[in-house]
């Protein structure tokens, strides 16, 4: 490693006041290119995610491959296109696409939303407004 050599300053400081000091010359890192740094980050984040999925589809398979009753992952990814190809299908009261069982799930949820809004909001301003429901419902 080489070590800093001292210079004479270019100016004269003769008559200057104070104390002079003088520095070593600045030193530069190498950085690497944006390019390969950019790579390099992009493969430390993606890297570790895609090998974690890799496994669990390798381990997956593995497992599947002796039973009869577990899928395969391609089987199950074949059988996920077919079910989402048309999700709004209609052959009958019991065999309807996912969509219309998504639409029937979000509907209880929304009426169960509005179901605890219209008991808790006015329960809350109670509680806030009267001590009395406020140790009855609270302490």
């Amino acid at each position: 490693m080489k070590q800093a050599q001292r210079k004479q300053p270019v100016v004269s400081v003769d008559n200057a006041p104070g104390e002079v000091i003088i520095l070593p010359p600045v030193q530069v890192r190498r950085t690497t290119p944006t390019v390969t740094r950019w790579l390099r980050e992009l493969t430390q984040r993606l890297l570790p995610p895609l090998l974690g999925l890799g496994v669990l589809l390798l381990a997956w398979q593995l497992a599947a491959m002796h039973s009869k009753g577990f899928p395969t992952p391609l089987s199950t990814l074949d059988s996920a296109l077919t079910l989402f190809a048309d999700p709004f299908y209609q052959d009958g009261p019991n065999d309807m696409g996912i969509g219309w069982n998504v639409l029937a799930s979000l509907q209880r949820v929304a009426v169960g939303f509005g179901l605890a809004a219209l008991a808790g909001i006015p329960l809350g301003f109670l509680i806030g407004r009267s001590l009395f429901f406020a140790r009855m419902f609270i302490r």
